[in-house]
């Protein structure tokens, strides 16, 4: 590309690199009609939202199934869409509000409840844990600590939960934690704080990595 300088000269510049449309951009051009934008949202998404609805009702075929329902959800909202807050705090919103509507069904508390009686509960990665530089015995140890907090995760009132993983595990500011859960960034920290003193009580002879989370 070649641009011009004050003596009528002219020098070549390097090609910019193209600036990546923002999520809020897809979004309100999927709002004008693009079709296009809808499915670069899904794909630029759809893993982190299985993770979180994974996180939820750990089985991996329900998490793929609410990451569409939360997808359906985002393309029945559009025509309401505004940019008032982050896309992502509104993004999980949605995903929490579909989340939680699944664990409260009955048959699947009765899933959820049978799976943790059994100790068949799949194990949760922990958020920024290397788990390659584990030596072997290490990571058999953290393996096991995982389930546990697999398990004491899934009994936590519902708001504690969420505000949990959203904040440890999706990384969302307390603010965007807030709006995505539309209560007060206090309601929020003071939710968290209680989620990792339980957390804490019932893990402290098995995890001392959690008094750092």
């Amino acid at each position: 590309m070649e641009a011009a300088v004050g003596c009528g000269c002219r020098i070549q510049m390097a090609d910019e690199a193209p600036i990546e449309d923002t999520d809020a951009d897809l979004m309100l051009r999927f709002k004008a009609g693009d079709v296009e934008a809808f499915d670069r949202l899904f794909a630029r998404h759809t893993r982190a939202l299985i993770n979180f609805a994974y996180r939820f009702v750990r089985n991996r075929g329900a998490a793929e199934e609410l990451a569409q329902e939360i997808f359906l959800r985002v393309y029945e909202a559009a025509a309401g869409y505004e940019v008032q807050a982050k896309f992502t705090s509104w993004l999980y919103r949605i995903a929490t509000n579909v989340c939680l509507n699944e664990i409260r069904k009955p048959h699947v508390r009765a899933i959820l409840s049978k799976e943790e009686e059994n100790c068949n509960v799949a194990a949760v990665d922990f958020p920024k844990l290397n788990r390659a530089s584990l030596p072997p015995d290490r990571l058999l140890e953290q393996q096991a600590v995982s389930r546990a907090l697999s398990r004491t995760l899934e009994q936590l009132p519902e708001k504690q939960r969420a505000a949990f993983i959203l904040n440890k595990y999706e990384e969302l500011s307390y603010g965007e934690v807030a709006d995505a859960m539309k209560i007060s960034e206090k309601a929020v920290k003071s939710l968290i704080h209680r989620a990792k003193e339980t957390l804490a009580e019932k893990l402290r002879p098995l995890l001392p990595e959690l008094m750092n989370l």
